[in-house]
């Protein structure tokens, strides 16, 4: 499995804690929708991937929090997904037919065309799995765009989740999701978190004329009732288009007023959005 030396089209990290598995499973479902994933692959896919990030969640840090990172990458012959942790390392490899940690072993390499666990020397553990991206000659997802160069941590870049990825085309997919599901975690009622959707779409939608390169990466954190997104880099200007109050219904009208922040900051020598939403429609104590 060679791709792991090249970009990534999807970089996430997270805290590892098992509402985290729906965020990985929806960052799927989204890289799915974008490439047209062939259903029975993105079942093996989530079913693969969420063993092994449940495995980091249950064992990796004896029942706390701590980081769980999920990197994708996309080639014509295979998709391979590695997940990796900071924790107490994997035990000697067991047969096939055992388990280490409380994963089965079988049920990732039944479903992987290949797959590979390995203690890291730093600490921790990676598990790698490929998965062919052809059945009887046929492709079973068409290949995007060749990822842009991962230029690792940004440091506005902190949150509950952070996601870099490239094509900008996959944010349309990855955003939305990421933020619905933590905007669910942090108690939106019904009507706030339709607005979500709206934001999010609006931001996607402008994305692919205003990112500056060929990788966006996004921070979301979330308190009670409250959610803050930060994404960029965009290109000088870009921002400010959409900050500014606009009259007709676009994607600068729909965060206007939906958003109860709205703020153009530099970083890394380019413009980077921060978008606050705030549900005051729920009580804090509801």
């Amino acid at each position: 499995m060679a791709m792991t030396g090249d970009s990534p089209a999807v970089r996430l990290e997270l805290d590892s804690r098992p509402e985290t598995l729906t965020l990985v499973r929806g960052v799927l479902a989204g890289v799915a929708e974008l490439i047209g994933l062939d259903p029975e692959l993105l079942d093996d896919l989530k079913t693969a991937v969420s063993e092994a990030c449940n495995n980091v969640v249950m064992h990796a840090y004896d029942g706390e929090a701590g980081p769980l990172g999920v990197r994708i990458y996309i080639d014509p012959e295979a998709i391979e997904v590695v997940v990796e942790d900071q924790g107490s390392g994997l035990p000697p490899l067991a047969p096939a037919d055992e388990t280490i940690r409380g994963v089965g072993l079988s049920v990732i390499r039944a479903l992987a065309e290949q797959a590979e666990f390995r203690a890291l020397p730093e600490g921790g553990t990676e598990v790698r799995m490929s998965f062919a991206g052809q059945r009887d000659g046929k492709p079973l997802f068409h290949l995007p765009s060749q990822a842009g160069p991962d230029d690792g941590a940004r440091s506005w870049l902190s949150g509950d989740a952070v996601v870099s990825l490239s094509p900008i085309s996959l944010l349309a997919g990855v955003l939305g999701r990421v933020a619905r599901a933590l905007a669910a975690r942090a108690r939106f009622s019904l009507d706030r978190f339709s607005d979500v959707y709206l934001v999010t779409d609006a931001i996607a939608a402008h994305a692919g004329r205003a990112a500056k390169g060929p990788r966006l990466s996004f921070a979301i954190s979330t308190h009670a009732q409250r959610l803050e997104l930060t994404i960029g880099p965009f290109v000088d200007g870009s921002g400010g288009q959409l900050s500014a109050e606009a009259p007709d219904y676009s994607a600068a009208s729909a965060l206007a007023k939906l958003s109860d922040e709205l703020e153009v900051r530099r970083a890394d020598e380019a413009e980077v959005l921060y978008v606050v939403m705030i549900d005051r429609r729920r009580p804090a104590s509801a």
